[in-house]
């Protein structure tokens, strides 16, 4: 028996590194020796062997001869490690002083002891195999004694004790989908049963007791809970701190608790939060039975493995009932210069504060750096503020003003307290001219020669310094390019107006300018009023209403009263074209401004006046219609004779048919011609046949024909055509022909 030096790692400081590769295939049970600084490790079925470490997991050696170790157990007085040996039906005995081997003691054959634990001054171990299992103890003389729980267990138990001596024992064993376990007082070696119960935990691989003994921990992953199980009676009795999840649990001397699943996590037994939380890498979970606690509390240890129980791992938590505390420091930004400001510092932390506690235990310092104290000074009397549903651990406020140069910054150190520990952060808080916001009101319309008045508002995020002013520019049709009109005040809520009776009428804009003082960058907002102008008189006419093609027309218009213009624009739009200007300039001394223009069809003549400063641009139109030209013919009359003062054409019967031929000129697409014939009789003339909206030939002539033996003999008729424009587009207007007269004589001419 002896110390065998294992290949390894080298040797690690007290500063080793966070996660630490465990030469050993296999883990089982871990145990924390402080006095002689000693991690003892055991590995578990297949190792031949215990690994030490040191307190830092440096330092690998093995103590050999030790086949299959599982449960480890410290003595009270901490000189024997106890290692169960379920391969060997045996307990060894081990002194943490020299390595050594000092006895073993057997535990009968096929008894295989596994967990171990010291309570009420004797060793205690659950053996047994599936279906049937026991506790026994080790006295100090080395007696083994089997049996000694009356009850029937269904595997070997696994056993737990307080973290410091006492007399308190449970043990548990999973039986299907619950676990049952027994609580028990050991004195005198011998155990008085408690309670007795099957808790709900599926999966069942460790447990621990709280240090008062009063309480039971289990992890578990398919049912974790934060339950406290009494174990007086193992009735649910509260919650601890946080949520005992994973496979592993651990309890300190002061009650503090670890468990773990990817992750070591501290915590005190009751109250909120938790201290630590430390993650694995992504393929490792702890181990069951991985936790341990250093006796002073000063650590905690974690064995993590990946899925197939391989690749141990050892983590070390320091300082494992230190909460770290976080500092979130929050202000009202952008900041200008000059501006007031309200800077708070709020802790966070994921332990809760305790019971009765308003503010997070320990002072809180903060200092303020400007250019005018590069060097720091010290903020006397922060403002505390006790703990609020917003701020769970108190804050503290700082009131100033922003400098007016360069920046401003905050260190705020915490001191820690308790199992608070101490933090530190600064804080940069900008400050830089900004824009505020400006929105302005105005009247849409006003009347030429009344006061208005043109308000804003600029807008700032929060408080803001009272400085600078608003410049105005009106921009209207006398000065288009704008002209400054003054400078307003700005009230200390930001308000400001400017008031003005405008004289020119039309658009006018006002266009405001914040210079931002001293502190804010410039602001630029603008309104348009529309301002009355009188309507001035205004027509336009021609010298007739309607023309032949190729006329001159003789356009005339008029322009009333106005203040400072007397220019007027003539155009022309033919139908189907464009408008062109035909004329512009200033009207004469009777107003008039007068143009010609040789007419090809339907016009449309405008006159447009642009407005001035007092009156307003009006345009209006008037019409000339071209009046086409229609050429009648008559075909086939044999002779004419005079009827009182008119004209007849003569035709005969013999001739069978009356001929009359029409030509509109200028004839449009889709015109038409209407043909009616009249017949006198009793004083009068009556249409007797008609012939409606037939289109022209090509070549602009359209021939109407009637048969002769239609009309009576000798009386008086007359026929006359009206051309009629396409109903769309129109470039022309409609006309009548003359009457043509004619009588029917019968037969042939002599």
């Amino acid at each position: 028996m002896g110390l065998t030096t294992v290949i390894g790692p080298g040797a690690v400081d007290s500063y080793a590194a966070s996660d630490i590769p465990l030469p050993i295939a296999h883990f089982s049970h871990l145990v924390v020796d402080e006095p002689h600084a000693h991690l003892f490790i055991s590995g578990g079925p297949g190792t031949d062997g215990i690994l030490v470490t040191d307190l830092d997991g440096g330092n690998p050696t093995v103590i050999s001869g030790e086949p299959g170790a599982t449960g480890l157990a410290l003595s009270d007085d901490g000189s024997a490690l106890y290692a169960a040996l379920p391969g060997q039906d045996a307990i060894a005995a081990i002194s943490t002083e020299k390595l050594t081997e000092s006895a073993r003691y057997g535990t009968g054959a096929g008894t295989h002891p596994d967990s171990l634990a010291v309570a009420g001054g004797t060793l205690w171990f659950g053996y047994g195999t599936a279906g049937v299992g026991g506790i026994g103890s080790v006295d100090g003389a080395g007696t083994v004694t089997l049996g000694q729980d009356s009850g029937s267990w269904a595997a070997a138990p696994t056993l737990a004790t307080t973290p410091m001596p006492s007399g308190v024992l449970a043990a548990a064993v999973q039986t299907g989908d619950a676990s049952a376990f027994v609580t028990y007082q050991a004195q005198g070696g011998a155990l008085t049963r408690q309670a007795a119960k099957a808790l709900p935990i599926p999966d069942l691989s460790d447990f621990a007791v709280t240090a008062d003994g009063l309480h039971l921990a289990v992890p578990s992953f398919q049912g974790a809970t934060a339950n406290r199980y009494r174990t007086s009676d193992l009735a649910v009795d509260g919650q601890f701190a946080a949520g005992v999840d994973g496979r592993a649990v651990a309890v300190a001397p002061d009650g503090t608790m670890a468990s773990g699943d990817r992750a070591i996590v501290t915590f005190p037994e009751t109250g909120e939060g938790y201290y630590t939380e430390y993650f694995y890498a992504r393929e490792l979970n702890s181990a069951a039975h991985g936790l341990a606690w250093a006796p002073d509390e000063s650590r905690a240890y974690g064995v993590a493995v990946d899925a197939s129980g391989g690749t141990p791992t050892l983590h070390i938590s320091r300082n494992p009932e230190i909460a770290p505390v976080t500092l979130h420091g929050s202000w009202i930004t952008p900041l200008a210069p000059g501006e007031a400001y309200s800077f708070v510092v709020s802790p966070d932390s994921n332990l809760g504060l305790s019971s009765g506690e308003s503010m997070i235990p320990g002072t809180v310092r903060i200092t303020r750096y400007d250019d005018a104290d590069p060097d720091g000074v010290l903020v006397p009397d922060p403002t505390a503020t006790p703990a609020s549903p917003v701020s769970f651990f108190g804050s503290y406020r700082v009131d100033g003003t922003a400098p007016l140069t360069g920046q401003l910054s905050f260190r705020v150190d915490y001191s820690g307290s308790g199992h608070y520990g101490p933090a530190g952060r600064s804080f940069d808080i900008p400050v830089a001219k900004y824009a505020p916001t400006a929105a302005l009101t105005a009247p849409s319309f006003a009347d030429r020669g009344a006061p208005l008045t043109v308000s804003g508002h600029l807008t700032w995020p929060h408080a803001h310094v009272t400085t600078g002013a608003v410049h105005v520019v009106k921009t209207d049709m006398a000065y288009p390019s704008g002209y400054s009109v003054g400078t307003v005040p700005v009230a200390a809520d930001g308000s400001f107006a400017f008031h003005d009776t405008p004289q020119v009428g039309g658009a006018n804009t006002y266009a405001f300018t914040y210079d931002g003082g001293t502190s804010y960058l410039p602001v630029t907002a603008s309104a348009k009023v529309h301002v009355s102008r009188a309507t001035p008189t205004l027509s336009v006419g021609t010298d007739a209403k309607s023309y032949h093609s190729g006329a001159t027309v003789k356009v005339t218009a008029h322009l009333g009263t106005t203040y400072n213009s007397r220019s007027v624009t003539l155009y022309d739009q033919p139908a189907g074209k464009s408008r062109t200007q035909l004329k512009s300039g200033k009207v004469d001394a009777h107003g008039n401004l007068v143009a010609y223009y040789k007419i090809t069809r339907n016009t449309v003549f405008s006159a447009a006046f642009a407005g001035d400063y007092r009156y307003a641009s009006r345009t209006v139109t008037t019409s000339a219609t071209l009046t086409p030209t229609v050429r009648t013919e008559m075909q086939w009359p044999l002779s004419t004779t005079r009827i009182g003062s008119t004209t007849y054409q003569v035709f005969y019967k013999s001739e069978v048919n009356m001929g009359f031929d029409l030509k509109a000129t200028p004839r449009q697409s889709g015109g038409c011609m209407s043909v009616y014939v009249e017949h006198y009789q009793s004083g009068a003339w009556h249409q007797v046949t008609s012939q409606s909206c037939v289109p022209l030939y090509s070549d602009d002539w359209y021939g109407y024909s009637r048969a002769l033996k239609l009309f009576a003999s000798n009386d008086h008729y007359r026929i006359r055509g009206h051309y009629t424009p396409p109903a769309n587009g129109a470039q022309t207007g409609s006309v009548w022909s003359r009457w043509a007269y004619l009588t029917v004589r019968p037969g042939s001419p002599s």
